[in-house]
């Protein structure tokens, strides 16, 4: 048993060091009509704690399977997310804000239909956004954002294949899609990090060059399947995918790309490309940007 217990407590040192690289979600299991916290949801809880110091706000989303009633579940969905809360709420050391609501079950396909349902979706996630300062593409040297002394943290060039999915955009056809997994925003914030900058750059160079090409921009959010949007803890609304999209839009309006050319729309939880998501690589896959071609 002291085995077993030693053994547990190394995964959640490592699962430590992965929060404290500002991952986006922990997510705690259940098993069917759970809702109270099991001994080791509250040891995970009791080590997440210790690294909210500094964190401005958490959300909390409650999930059932499909199993039973549609009503019932959602109310197992909400308790589950206000014990979470709950807990943390006796624990808080900081001074931000803890939000939870259920989101209620998650459909069967038919593919996965189960008479045990699906424990992947017996859960709750908590969702973490810490301070961050906020990047916004105007206020960073976009001509070689490498070699500039203004530029603090020095931006990684993307790779050629980055730069050749962007740049076959008018050869693709109308109608035709490409996904950038690489636009990459602060998490649970519609802000870019700093290693996106180059993409948008070559995206609006793109479009100077090519006067015709019309495109459509995705936003695509990661960590939750309920169809619906994310929590933008910027304007706390839930629109987190069509801020991020919009957020690309305007740099490329300021950037004198015609509002004919372009438009944008979020799609939240609606089309993942990877379900379940097992790993933080996963959650990259879902969390994107999808340019569409309109025109040409």
């Amino acid at each position: 048993m002291k085995l077993k217990n030693l053994l547990f407590l190394l995964i959640l040192l490592k699962a430590a060091s992965a929060w404290s690289c500002q991952r986006d979600t922990v997510k705690l299991f259940y098993n069917i009509n759970q809702k109270e916290l099991s001994p080791r949801h509250k040891i995970t809880l009791d080590s997440l704690n210790r690294l909210l110091s500094d964190t401005t706000t958490v959300r909390i989303s409650g999930f059932a399977d499909y199993l039973g009633r549609r009503d019932s579940n959602y109310t197992l969905s909400k308790a589950r997310a206000e014990t979470v809360k709950n807990y943390l709420l006796n624990l808080r050391r900081g001074n931000g804000s803890i939000v939870a609501d259920g989101k209620g079950q998650v459909d069967a396909t038919t593919k996965n239909l189960n008479l045990l349902g699906e424990p992947l979706n017996r859960r709750v996630d908590i969702i973490i956004a810490k301070p961050v300062k906020k990047i916004r593409i105007a206020a960073i040297p976009l001509k070689d954002p490498v070699t500039t002394k203004k530029n603090i943290n020095p931006v990684k060039r993307p790779d050629d294949s980055v730069y050749r999915r962007i740049n076959n955009l008018p050869k693709m056809n109308v109608g035709d899609s490409v996904s950038f997994k690489e636009l990459t925003f602060i998490p649970g914030r519609h802000f870019l990090r700093q290693a996106s900058i180059y993409y948008m750059v070559a995206l609006k160079d793109c479009l100077k060059a090519n006067p015709n090409l019309k495109i459509e921009i995705q936003g695509h959010i990661c960590c939750q399947f309920d169809g619906k949007d994310g929590l933008d803890f910027d304007t706390n609304k839930n629109n987190l995918s069509l801020a991020r999209a919009k957020y690309i839009y305007d740099y490329l309006i300021d950037e004198k790309i015609s509002p004919d050319r372009l438009r944008y729309k979020g799609l939240g939880s609606k089309e993942p490309e990877i379900y379940p998501e097992m790993s933080a690589e996963d959650q990259d896959q879902n969390r994107r940007v999808v340019i569409v071609v309109l025109g040409k």
